[in-house]
């Protein structure tokens, strides 16, 4: 599975990636702002997005969601901010999970949120992760 990091705090990105590289997955980024999201993701065909509400450049992660969302590219929430997910109706992603998160529970979210993609019900949810579908 291809992941995509849309994060602009360094250190979360990297701390992501070393989970994610350590498990197997292939990962791309780390995409600090909308725009970039979209680029490289339009380059890389990733099969997840996992994205922060809050990027760099005073851009949005909701809106990357929905852009990439429009590409084909699903989204899971990685971020501090929940509730801000819930402001403005409907939202382009699979789930939220918020920050801080541990390795086991990054794992888990990104793996329920490829058996939601795969029509599978997801099995070992992090307790702390809400699914959106």
């Amino acid at each position: 599975m291809k992941i995509l990091l849309v994060e602009d705090e360094v250190l979360i990105a990297l701390e992501q990636q070393f989970y994610l590289e350590t498990a197997g997955y292939t990962v791309s980024g780390p995409a600090t702002t909308a725009g970039e999201a979209v680029a490289i993701a339009g380059d890389e065909k990733p099969d997840l997005a996992l994205v922060d509400v809050h990027l760099g450049q005073g851009s949005s992660g909701i809106d990357a969601a929905r852009d990439l969302a429009a590409i084909g590219v699903p989204s899971l929430f990685i971020t501090s901010f929940r509730d801000e997910l819930k402001k403005g109706g409907p939202v382009a992603g699979i789930g939220c999970l918020p920050k801080p998160f541990t390795e086991s529970g990054l794992l888990a979210a990104v793996d329920a949120a490829r058996a939601v993609l795969a029509g599978e019900t997801p099995r070992n949810v992090p307790q702390t992760m809400e699914l959106f579908v």
